[in-house]
Protein backbone atom coordinates (compact mmCIF):
# COMPACT_ATOMS: atom_id res chain seq x y z
CA UNK A 1 0.00 0.00 0.00
CA UNK A 2 1.79 2.90 -1.25
CA UNK A 3 -0.71 6.35 -0.45
CA UNK A 4 -0.13 7.92 2.20
CA UNK A 5 -4.02 7.64 3.67
CA UNK A 6 -4.33 4.28 3.67
CA UNK A 7 -0.90 2.82 4.70
CA UNK A 8 -1.62 3.91 8.85
CA UNK A 9 -4.37 1.20 8.80
CA UNK A 10 -1.83 -1.37 7.61
CA UNK A 11 0.98 -0.72 10.09
CA UNK A 12 1.53 -4.05 12.45
CA UNK A 13 4.45 -2.85 14.15
CA UNK A 14 2.74 -1.72 17.46
CA UNK A 15 5.50 -1.05 19.33
CA UNK A 16 7.11 1.25 16.71
CA UNK A 17 5.39 4.99 16.27
CA UNK A 18 4.21 5.36 12.68
CA UNK A 19 6.00 6.73 9.89
CA UNK A 20 5.18 7.07 6.25
CA UNK A 21 7.24 4.18 3.78
CA UNK A 22 7.76 6.18 0.56
CA UNK A 23 7.79 3.86 -2.33
CA UNK A 24 11.12 4.21 -3.21
CA UNK A 25 12.07 2.94 0.31
CA UNK A 26 9.56 0.02 -0.50
CA UNK A 27 11.20 -0.72 -3.98
CA UNK A 28 14.63 -0.39 -2.39
CA UNK A 29 13.53 -3.03 0.58
CA UNK A 30 11.85 -5.27 -2.17
CA UNK A 31 15.05 -5.48 -4.36
CA UNK A 32 17.33 -6.36 -1.38
CA UNK A 33 14.87 -9.32 -0.33
CA UNK A 34 15.58 -12.53 -2.13
CA UNK A 35 12.35 -13.04 -3.80
CA UNK A 36 13.24 -9.05 -5.50
CA UNK A 37 16.91 -10.78 -5.85
CA UNK A 38 15.27 -13.87 -7.87
CA UNK A 39 12.93 -11.87 -9.70
CA UNK A 40 15.32 -9.30 -10.95
CA UNK A 41 17.87 -12.24 -11.80
CA UNK A 42 15.23 -14.19 -13.52
CA UNK A 43 14.06 -11.22 -16.10
CA UNK A 44 17.10 -10.16 -17.12
CA UNK A 45 17.67 -12.68 -18.77
CA UNK A 46 16.30 -12.70 -22.56
CA UNK A 47 13.56 -14.30 -23.69
CA UNK A 48 14.96 -17.99 -25.79
CA UNK A 49 12.47 -17.92 -28.72
CA UNK A 50 13.60 -21.47 -29.67
CA UNK A 51 11.79 -23.31 -26.90
CA UNK A 52 8.52 -21.54 -27.03
CA UNK A 53 5.76 -23.34 -29.45
CA UNK A 54 4.81 -21.04 -32.09
CA UNK A 55 1.26 -21.34 -31.22
CA UNK A 56 1.91 -19.81 -27.56
CA UNK A 57 1.34 -16.37 -28.28
CA UNK A 58 -1.04 -14.55 -30.86
CA UNK A 59 0.32 -12.80 -33.95
CA UNK A 60 -3.15 -11.51 -34.70
CA UNK A 61 -5.29 -8.48 -32.76
CA UNK A 62 -8.54 -11.44 -32.35
CA UNK A 63 -7.62 -15.39 -31.98
CA UNK A 64 -10.79 -15.46 -35.18
CA UNK A 65 -10.90 -14.03 -38.23
CA UNK A 66 -13.97 -11.53 -38.78
CA UNK A 67 -16.17 -14.37 -40.94
CA UNK A 68 -15.87 -16.22 -38.36
CA UNK A 69 -16.72 -13.38 -36.02
CA UNK A 70 -20.21 -12.88 -38.08
CA UNK A 71 -20.99 -16.08 -38.61
CA UNK A 72 -21.13 -16.58 -34.59
CA UNK A 73 -23.06 -13.21 -34.48
CA UNK A 74 -25.47 -13.65 -36.95
CA UNK A 75 -26.21 -17.49 -35.23
CA UNK A 76 -26.65 -16.12 -32.08
CA UNK A 77 -29.62 -13.49 -33.21
CA UNK A 78 -31.19 -16.28 -34.48
CA UNK A 79 -31.04 -18.13 -31.96
CA UNK A 80 -32.89 -15.13 -29.86
CA UNK A 81 -34.94 -14.61 -32.45
CA UNK A 82 -35.69 -18.05 -32.71
CA UNK A 83 -36.52 -18.63 -28.77
CA UNK A 84 -38.50 -15.08 -28.68
CA UNK A 85 -40.34 -16.21 -31.92
CA UNK A 86 -43.82 -16.24 -29.74
CA UNK A 87 -43.32 -12.33 -28.51
CA UNK A 88 -42.96 -11.56 -32.55
CA UNK A 89 -45.94 -13.50 -33.52
CA UNK A 90 -48.05 -12.09 -30.74
CA UNK A 91 -47.18 -8.68 -31.35
CA UNK A 92 -48.08 -9.32 -35.21
CA UNK A 93 -51.07 -10.64 -34.63
CA UNK A 94 -52.33 -8.23 -32.01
Amino acid sequence: VTSRNDQRQYWMHEEETYRFVPVKEFSEAFHSFHIGQKLDAELSTPFDKSKSHPAALTNSKYGVSKLELLKACFSRELLLMKRNSFVYVFKMTQ
